[in-house]
């Protein structure tokens, strides 16, 4: 238990290692901040309030940041090892390859988690400068960017044990995009079928289609909680719980899923 433990912490510190010397990395982390000083820039410019604009575009940006470098990075994470043979180094020793995959996922997690708090910061000294009312309620905001792109780079690890990485970048993004529009799919199908406009088998159907969307895929709607923080509406009670342990249930089984696509490769 021990040894699986120091496995994957020694995984993980040189993923982390390997990810901050990416180039990639730098480049999107230098275009989020960019964007974020932007969004004083808009601010002004926007018909809205300005605070609302500076919180909502921010929080935005952290988020596809995030994305990006789940994709961009996660997906190269084993690709990388696969490609220049290094895999078989790793696992010519006493290391199962569960331990491989997670620890893989925990260091490119602790590179989201920098990016976010790096993020964080200059989010709260540009309230902070434009008297745009910084309070603690954003964090939780922030939290649950974190549970999203923990989520969303468990998923692109999962498609990375098995497949390209272009393959696997393409259907990391459309698991990100369902895991976004299916509960906005299910109402719509929904309010289709109260005005009548499809019914008999059709709309059976489609509504079947949309619920197992709904069910099958991450609810990744469920981490966007921007118009509550930036009107300072109370979460529901529990709500950061509920969907912490949604995220740990996501991520366990694509972790899993993952180990075992991994373990069927042969590398020779």
């Amino acid at each position: 238990m021990l040894k699986g433990i120091s496995h994957i912490f020694t995984i993980a510190q040189n993923t982390f290692r390997e990810s901050i010397r990416d180039k990639i990395l730098y480049n999107i982390i230098f275009l989020a901040v960019g964007l974020v000083a932007f969004t004083i820039i808009l601010g002004e410019w926007s018909v809205f309030d300005r605070a609302h604009v500076i919180k909502t575009t921010t929080l935005t940006i952290m988020s596809f940041s995030g994305l990006l470098i789940s994709v961009f990075i996660g997906i190269s994470l084993v690709q990388k090892e696969i490609q220049k043979r290094t895999v078989l180094t790793l696992l010519s020793k006493p290391i199962y390859r569960i331990e491989f995959i997670v620890g893989k996922y925990f260091g490119l997690l602790a590179v989201i988690t920098v990016n976010l708090a790096l993020l964080t910061g200059i989010f709260y000294l540009i309230l902070w400068a434009t008297h745009s009312s910084p309070s603690l309620d954003l964090l939780q905001a922030v939290y649950l960017i974190f549970c999203e792109m923990a989520i969303v780079i468990a998923v692109a690890l999962l498609f990375s044990s098995f497949s390209s990485p272009v393959l696997s970048a393409l259907f990391t993004l459309g698991i990100y995009i369902a895991g976004h529009l299916s509960d906005q799919l299910l109402e719509q199908v929904r309010f289709v079928q109260r005005m009548g406009e499809i019914q008999g088998a059709e709309s059976a159907v489609l509504e079947r289609a949309a619920a197992i969307i709904h069910a099958v895929f991450p609810g990744l709607y469920r981490y966007n909680v921007s118009g509550y923080v930036v009107y300072q509406i109370p979460l529901p009670d529990h709500y950061l719980l509920w969907n912490s342990l949604y995220a740990l249930g996501y991520i366990g089984i694509f972790l899993v899923v993952a180990s075992w696509w991994f373990s069927r490769r042969d590398f020779l």
